[in-house]
């Protein structure tokens, strides 16, 4: 409910953009497939029913529909969520 909290309440440095794209994402011993639901500079949020801890480091790697190139950056997961997937904070920035 926005309404209910001032717009300094947001933390985020960058807009999410609502985006669909295929990930691969890995965690020591777990390599897994799955869809973004949306993507800014600073992370993505990964659609999956077998969501991460939050604090895990992880790996993704995924293409966006204007680069010529895969994108692969390191970073951790910063909220999980069984019904919704988990949420990946990048160590670098995303060229969006």
């Amino acid at each position: 409910a926005p309404h209910l909290f001032p717009s300094s309440f947001d933390r985020r440095l960058a807009p999410r953009l609502p985006l669909s794209v295929p990930v691969s994402y890995t965690s020591g011993a777990t390599i897994a497939g799955a869809f973004t639901l949306n993507i800014s500079r600073g992370g993505l949020a990964i659609r999956t029913l077998s969501p991460l801890e939050a604090g895990s480091a992880i790996t993704v790697r995924f293409r966006l529909p204007s680069a010529p190139e895969e994108i692969e950056r390191r970073g951790h997961v910063v909220w999980s969520d069984r019904r919704v997937g988990m949420g990946v904070q990048v160590d670098q920035e995303i060229d969006l």
